[in-house]
C-alpha cells in the first residue's frame, strides 16, 4: 500500500468520524465503558492472584499428629511418605520433646504436675507441612489420611478459605472480561451498521467503479483503532488516579491486605487494553459490512 493510499484512507476515516459525530461519540462511549470494565476486572484478577500468593506463608500449613505409641524412628519414616504427596513443599518433624517444650513455653501450667512419662502420652510428635499452592490442600489432606501412623490432621482453614474465595473471584473476573469483549463487539457491529447505512450510496458507487472490499473496509477499521486508542487512553488516565486512591482508602480501613501497585502492572494492563480495544474496534467495524459489500 502506497503512502498516498494510506493518506487517503486516514483522511477518509477522520472525515467520516467528523461527519457522523453522533455515532462516533456513541462508539467512543461504548469502547470506553468496555475498556474500563476490562481494566477493573483485570485489577480484581491480579489482586486475587496476589492474595493467593500471600497465603503461602508460614501461617499456611497443615499439622499432622503422629500416633502416640509410635517410636521416633517409626515417626521419622512417615516423613518420606508425606514428601511423596502431590502439593507438599516441605515436611518438618517435631518429636515429643519439642511438643512438650513448646507447651511449657506457651504456658507452664500445661506441663506442671505431670511426669515426663505422662507428658509423652499427652503431647504427641507431629509434622508441620507446608505447600506452594493452597489449592492443593485437599489433595494433601486426602493423602495424609491414607498414611498409617497419622491420627489427627489440622489445617489452617482461614488461609484455605481465603484462597478458595480468591479463586472464585479470579474466575468471575476472567468470565467477565470474555463477556465484556463479546458484548462490546456486538455493540460496535451495530453502531458500524448505522454508520455504513449513512454511507450506503457512497459504498455502492465505490463498488461499481471497482473498489476492492478491503479498500472500503479500511477506513472503518481505522476508525475502530482510533476510537480504541482514545478509549484506552481515557481508561488508563482514570485507573492511574482512581486505583491508588481506592487502595489508599482501603489501607485506611486496615483491610490487612497489601494491594498490588499500579506501577507494577501498568505496562501489562496497557498492552492488554490496547489489544482488546483494537480487537473490538477492528472486528466490530469490519464484520458488519458484508451486507453492504455484496453489491
Amino acid at each position: 500500500m502506497s503512502l498516498n493510499t494510506m493518506g487517503y484512507l486516514l483522511k477518509d476515516a477522520f472525515l467520516s468520524m467528523k461527519k457522523d459525530i453522533k455515532n462516533t461519540l456513541i462508539s467512543l462511549g461504548t469502547m470506553f465503558a468496555a475498556m474500563l470494565l476490562v481494566a477493573v476486572a483485570y485489577l480484581v484478577y491480579m489482586n486475587e492472584n496476589k492474595l493467593i500468593d500471600d497465603t503461602k506463608d508460614r501461617s499456611s500449613n497443615i499439622v499432622a499428629y503422629v500416633g502416640i505409641n509410635l517410636t521416633d524412628d517409626e515417626a521419622v519414616l512417615i516423613g518420606d511418605k508425606i514428601d511423596q504427596i502431590y502439593g507438599v513443599a516441605t515436611s518438618t518433624y517435631r518429636n515429643k520433646d519439642y511438643a512438650i517444650n513448646l507447651a511449657k513455653s506457651l504456658n507452664p501450667i500445661m506441663v506442671d504436675g505431670f511426669t515426663d512419662e505422662v507428658l509423652r502420652t499427652i503431647y504427641p510428635a507431629y509434622y508441620v507441612i507446608t505447600f506452594d499452592d493452597v489449592r492443593a490442600v485437599g489433595t494433601i489432606v486426602n493423602g495424609l489420611t491414607k498414611i498409617k501412623g497419622l491420627e489427627d490432621i489440622t489445617v489452617n482453614q482461614y488461609a484455605a478459605e481465603k484462597a478458595r474465595d480468591a479463586e472464585v473471584f479470579k474466575s468471575i473476573a476472567i468470565v467477565a472480561i470474555i463477556y465484556i469483549v463479546e458484548f462490546s463487539i456486538f455493540l460496535m457491529m451495530n453502531i458500524t451498521k448505522l454508520m455504513m447505512f449513512a454511507k450506503r450510496r457512497e459504498i455502492s458507487i465505490m463498488k461499481y467503479v471497482g473498489a476492492r472490499n478491503n479498500f472500503i473496509r479500511a477506513p472503518f477499521a481505522i476508525q475502530g483503532i482510533v476510537i480504541a486508542v482514545v478509549a484506552v487512553g481515557l481508561t488508563m488516565l482514570i485507573i492511574n488516579f482512581g486505583y491508588p486512591a481506592f487502595v489508599k482508602s482501603m489501607n485506611t480501613l486496615e483491610s490487612g491486605f497489601s494491594f498490588i501497585t499500579i506501577n507494577s502492572m501498568f505496562p501489562e494492563l496497557l498492552g492488554i487494553l490496547f489489544f482488546i480495544g483494537i480487537l473490538i474496534g477492528v472486528v466490530g467495524s469490519s464484520t458488519s459490512m458484508k451486507k453492504y459489500l455484496d453489491v
